[in-house]
């Protein structure tokens, strides 16, 4: 617009002035839109840090839940490991007042076996309280992420792991994902399948079933998780993977459990669904997008 003021005469006073308050309210433009794209710069780096924010509080909330769980499953594998450290201790003594060679190889034998029984169990524990975000994203084999979860769990109550079943078919069943998160997801769903069997059958623990099965489809590896349990009542099933709720009495639930496995299903875009009855038991679906 300058150009103009220069080369071309005005009219009049008022075409001058025109032409002024026009130059003005272009400057005035281009300095609102400055300062609005400087506002929006400024929110979005707001929000990228209140997302990264949001990020390391779910990966706390979910390693403060495993930690949790961790002291349930504590004082049952305490129990495991009480009974191999004893046939230690009772051979290592045997061997001090033994003289037959022969024997002496054997109970060395069976020392040997007993500590690898004990130093499985504890790197499986150990494994599991592993914080998650420590771990690589890898390719994740589904039926043995499930074996251990069933070993720890198992191992941890006084539910027969012969009452667990594992039904996987052929094919690849992997995905892509973090290892420890995939079996958080099964350690706390087989848990609450094993209390919901221990309400409903008590001591009668023989016929309490709990299977979980493995499959593909042509996108995504499904598996499923069911029990003979006690059910839940269907006016609470839109409510189970909400934080904090719980149908456990005090003390015997954090409420965060189911939460945590709807967390990390939905940060590997999995889905996760329940079918329940009263009374008939339980069966959680769950499908992994893999890739194409």
């Amino acid at each position: 617009g300058a150009f103009d003021y220069i080369v071309k005469p005005p009219k009049n006073i008022f075409d001058v002035q025109k032409k002024v308050r026009q130059a003005f309210e272009r400057i005035a433009v281009v300095r609102e839109n400055q300062r609005l794209v400087e506002h929006l710069r400024a929110k979005n780096h707001e929000l990228e840090e209140t997302l990264r924010a949001l990020k390391d509080l779910q990966q706390e909330l979910i390693q403060s839940e495993k930690l949790a769980g961790i002291g349930t499953l504590a004082a049952g594998i305490a129990h495991e490991i009480s009974s191999p450290l004893f046939g230690v201790m009772g051979l290592a003594e045997a061997i001090g007042e033994e003289e037959d060679l022969t024997l002496i190889h054997g109970y060395a034998k069976d020392i040997v076996e007993y500590s690898r029984n004990i130093k499985d169990i504890v790197v499986q524990l150990s494994g599991y309280s592993r914080a998650s975000e420590s771990e690589y994203l890898t390719t994740v084999e589904l039926p043995r992420v499930v074996e251990d979860a069933v070993l720890l769990v198992t191992r941890s109550t006084t539910f027969e792991a012969t009452g667990v079943a594992i039904q996987a078919q052929e094919g690849d069943l992997f995905v892509n994902a973090r290892t420890n998160e995939i079996q958080q997801v099964y350690v706390n769903l087989m848990k609450n399948a094993i209390d919901a069997v221990a309400d409903r059958w008590g001591e009668e623990s023989e016929c309490g079933r709990v299977t979980i099965e493995i499959g593909r489809g042509e996108k995504y590896v499904w598996s499923k998780v069911s029990d003979n349990g006690s059910g839940i009542a269907e006016d609470r099933l839109a409510a189970i993977f909400d934080p904090f709720f719980t149908t456990k009495p005090l003390g015997r639930g954090t409420g965060l459990g189911l939460n945590i496995v709807y967390r990390i299903m939905t940060k590997y875009r999995g889905i996760i669904s329940v079918e329940s009855i009263v009374g008939e038991g339980s069966c959680f679906y769950l499908r992994f997008p893999v890739e194409a």
